[in-house]
């Protein structure tokens, strides 16, 4: 007796998966907790299956049949997963049998019994009926036992692989749909997008035209009337004035968000004496501070007090600061804007707007460089310019990001309620010689 082992030429394998139910016939002896796979053996001859079959009963559901014919019908009241078939039997051979089942039932793994000596024609036999293994008669038990054992193995592998298959394409289908569903979601907010950027730009513009109108006819009648005008007419007409700046002001944040949005926008860079910086600064603020009776102390603590920036938009950075710090400090209060070198890193300067005022809530913080975030707290929203612990339209600290953002910068803030606040810009001493940073 012999064992076959490798072959010279290449043997073409093939098998596929289904769920099966096993079953235990009333041959094979177990237990309720233990369910048996099923083998299916057919030959000629009635000793060969009676050995097998006592060979496999504690192990396997073993199923028999000595034709073709009895395997077919034992195929359609059982699910087995291995069979074992001799090569020569009469009307069919385990070859053209082999053949058959793997058009009808490609998922049962395949073993034949042989007696070929020629190993070439046992090759293009097993090639023939995709077999996964043949054993060579007579057989050793041990050698069957281990053949059939690796026979099931190969099953519950390939019943396995197809599971993990079927599950990735599941996952990958679901995949394709949420990736669907962002692309279509992302397509509504670029168009969201572009609505909101050119209903801006209408706004802006539009609203240029009716406030000139306005100033002018104002500027008419406070030439017409000159020195004549009531003092009840003198405040209406300054009131219809700080109305009309107030709205232009608007006017111009508004633009300033969309030119910050423009692909071709850039940077004027130029040399910034820190110094004259601050003077040209608090004149800018010089009338809100007299109005709120407040002061702006400026500390300059660098011995080379120049950096690279584009001077209106480092401007209007702590130009909306220090508003912002006006507005949220009572009467009388003083605001501290300080510039020094950023003890962390060389290549930076720090630069710092401080107030004692109402401060930021915890909540709020996260949300306040947002566009169009003011607070949630509608009562403090005011159209009003400076009066205290009023809210705008929440452009000025959005702007303030995004210009910082622009100059390869960052902005942080840090705040107690009832206790100030104080905004941190850390600014490169030189700008990098490249493309503008990108903001968000």
């Amino acid at each position: 007796m012999f064992l076959a082992c490798t072959l010279g030429r290449k043997i073409h394998t093939r098998s596929c998966q289904i769920n099966v139910e096993d079953r235990v016939s009333a041959e094979t002896t177990t237990t309720s907790e233990e369910i048996m796979n099923t083998l299916l053996v057919v030959d000629d001859e009635p000793d060969i299956l009676d050995a097998i079959r006592r060979l496999f009963r504690k192990r396997y559901n073993v199923l028999t049949a000595q034709s073709v014919h009895d395997a077919r019908l034992l195929l359609e009241e059982h699910d087995v997963q291995v069979i074992l078939a001799d090569q020569r039997m009469p009307r069919s051979t385990g070859i053209e049998f082999f053949c058959e089942l793997h058009k009808t039932h490609p998922e049962i793994i395949r073993v034949l019994f042989t007696g070929y000596t020629n190993i070439d024609d046992v090759i293009d036999a097993i090639n023939e009926g995709h077999v996964y293994r043949y054993i060579s008669k007579p057989w050793k038990p041990s050698e069957l036992k281990l053949f059939i054992s690796q026979a099931f193995e190969h099953y519950n592998q390939q019943k396995e692989r197809e599971h993990l298959t079927q599950q990735l394409k599941e996952a990958n289908d679901q995949l394709e749909a949420q990736n669907s569903k962002l692309s279509n979601a992302n397509e509504e907010l670029m168009a969201l997008d572009e609505v909101r950027r050119v209903f801006m730009e209408v706004i802006s513009h539009e609203l240029n035209t009716p406030i000139a109108i306005i100033l002018g006819y104002v500027f008419l009648l406070q030439r017409e009337l000159g020195e004549d005008m009531s003092a009840m007419s003198t405040k209406a007409v300054d009131r219809i004035v700080a109305s009309s700046q107030r709205l232009k002001q608007i006017s111009e944040r508004i633009f300033q968000m969309i030119s910050m949005e423009s692909p071709d926008h850039a940077l004027n860079i130029e040399p910034v004496h820190l110094r004259e910086f601050a003077m040209d600064l608090h004149n800018q603020v010089e009338p809100f501070l007299s109005r709120r009776n407040q002061q702006l102390m400026c500390q300059i603590e660098m011995v080379h007090d120049e950096l690279e920036a584009d001077y209106d938009k480092l401007l209007d950075i702590f130009t909306h600061l220090v508003i912002n710090a006006i507005k949220f400090s009572k009467d009388g209060e003083k605001i501290y804007f300080r510039a020094r070198p950023n003890p962390d890193n060389s290549n930076e300067i720090l630069l710092s707007v401080r107030d004692h005022g109402v401060g930021i809530s915890p909540e709020d913080q996260a949300q306040i460089f947002n566009i169009f975030f003011s607070t949630f707290r509608t009562a403090h929203h005011s159209s009003g310019d400076y009066e205290f612990n009023k809210r705008g339209m929440g452009l000025g600290l959005s702007i303030a990001k995004k210009f910082t953002q622009m100059h390869h910068g960052r902005i942080e803030v840090q705040s107690e309620p009832d206790r100030g606040s104080t905004f941190w810009v850390y600014l490169p001493i030189k700008q990098p010689l490249e493309a503008p940073a990108q903001v968000n």
